[in-house]
C-alpha cells in the first residue's frame, strides 16, 4: 500500500499524470460526487482526476486511514475563496492497482463551484 500511496502523493506534488496512470487498473470505477452512476475505465478516471487537479488550489492530504487493500484519504483544498474538505476512498486489487476510486466533498457551496468548473473543463475536452 505504501508504494501506491507514494505514487498518488507524487501525482499531487508534481501534477504529472504518469504517476496516477501507473496507479489505476484498466477497469477502475470512478465515483464522482456529482453523479450516482460510476464512470468506468482508466481513461475517463485519469482525465477526471487530472482535470480536478487543475481546478483545486492548495490541495493537500491531511489524514490517511488504511485497512488492508482499502484506504480513505482526507484532503483539504481551495477553489477561489472557498475552502473545502473531502475524502478519496480507494480500493486496491491484489496487484496494487486502484479498482475503485470514490470522491466526496463538502461543503455544498464548494461542491457546486467544483461541479461547474469541472463540467466546463471536461466539456472543452469532449468528455461530458
Amino acid at each position: 500500500m505504501e508504494n501506491q500511496l507514494s505514487a498518488l502523493h507524487k501525482f499531487v506534488e508534481t501534477r504529472n499524470p504518469e504517476h496516477l496512470e501507473a496507479l489505476l487498473a484498466d477497469d477502475v470505477k470512478f465515483h464522482s460526487p456529482f453523479v450516482w452512476k460510476p464512470k468506468e475505465g482508466k481513461e475517463i478516471t485519469l482525465a477526471t482526476l487530472t482535470t480536478v487537479a487543475s481546478v483545486f488550489e492548495e490541495f493537500r492530504y491531511i489524514r490517511e486511514v488504511i485497512d488492508g487493500k482499502n484506504c480513505v484519504l482526507e484532503f483539504e483544498a481551495r477553489i477561489g475563496v472557498l475552502t473545502m474538505r473531502g475524502v478519496d476512498i480507494i480500493e486496491f486489487n491484489d496487484e496494487g492497482k486502484a479498482v475503485d476510486f470514490e470522491v466526496m466533498i463538502r461543503p455544498m457551496n464548494a461542491l457546486e463551484v467544483v461541479g461547474t468548473e469541472m463540467t466546463k473543463r471536461l466539456e472543452a475536452k469532449g468528455l461530458v
